[in-house]
């Protein structure tokens, strides 16, 4: 006993007192649109569709084309930052990046495309469809008002995936990450959780547990949706042979988290969100 009260002496504190607070080894691609032309050399390297390019509509000599740049579906590996010829794509260490629909995880810009150069001219920034994230956050609060208090019990669920979020969901309880003291504790069964926390693009073997799983869980339950296979299929995409797709496909989704794995402290984060109590904070 002694020698363990000794080790615990010299070790110190380990728990990561502001997790929120440093910057990821590794982020999403951020798109300054004012220097993108348009050219496809990003959307062609993108092995997952998270960057697509449509032509919309001609405009006079020339086409407006929307390009969009979506989290749910990018797995971080940085094949579009490499490609760009304008350099108009970096990285990003942000972490807190949960959204409350796939829309709100997407940023659209239009532009002017000249059809003999090929080249285009940023136009303005496409607002998301459907609610704002301010809207969807109080429709959330709303609905778990007064249910959960500052405690979430959570369940969870691996509906296909290659356990790449597991390892860092994992890690969100080990002593650096803590997760339990922001009152947030994992169960074995989905009858005492109050969220479910989904990876994998759900496969069409784990359809049917995956339901049952959600009927199981008590109202008002809260699911949330890790990593780009829950949030949109990732690299296994939607509707395919063995897997359905993103999470949403199935249950209603109330949080996403990107990420291809995403981090512990973006997990954390996503967690607080559907307890509302980021926005709690922010709204102080």
């Amino acid at each position: 006993m002694l020698g363990i009260l000794t080790k615990s002496l010299r070790t110190g504190t380990l728990t990561e007192a502001g997790p929120f607070g440093g910057q990821a080894s590794f982020g999403f691609p951020v798109m300054d649109f004012t220097r993108c032309v348009a050219c496809d050399a990003c959307t062609r390297a993108c092995p997952t569709g998270a960057i697509r390019a449509e032509a919309v509509t001609p405009v006079l000599a020339h086409v407006l084309t929307h390009v969009s740049l979506s989290y749910a579906a990018c797995i971080q590996c940085r094949a579009c930052v490499t490609a760009c010829p304008e350099q108009a794509i970096s990285v990003s260490p942000d972490i807190e990046v949960a959204a409350y629909s796939r829309d709100q995880l997407a940023r659209t810009a239009s532009f002017d495309v000249n059809p003999v150069t090929g080249r285009g001219t940023y136009r303005q920034v496409e607002l998301a469809p459907g609610l704002s994230l301010a809207d969807a956050a109080a429709q959330l609060k709303a609905r778990i008002l007064g249910r959960l208090g500052r405690s979430l019990h959570v369940r969870q669920v691996d509906a296909g995936s290659c356990n790449g979020c597991e390892l860092e969901i994992a890690a969100t309880a080990n002593p650096y990450y803590d997760l339990e003291r922001f009152g947030i504790h994992f169960v074995a069964s989905p009858r005492h959780a109050d969220a479910l926390l989904v990876t994998g693009p759900v496969t069409r073997n784990m359809e049917v547990a995956l339901r049952k799983t959600y009927e199981a869980t008590p109202e008002p339950r809260v699911v949330v949706a890790v990593g780009a296979c829950g949030c949109s299929g990732g690299l296994f995409g939607e509707g395919t042979y063995a897997a359905i797709g993103g999470v949403d496909r199935v249950l209603p989704v109330d949080v996403y988290i990107p990420g291809c794995p995403p981090r512990p402290q973006a997990i954390l984060n996503g967690l607080l969100v559907a307890m509302g109590v980021r926005e709690a904070r922010v709204n102080r």
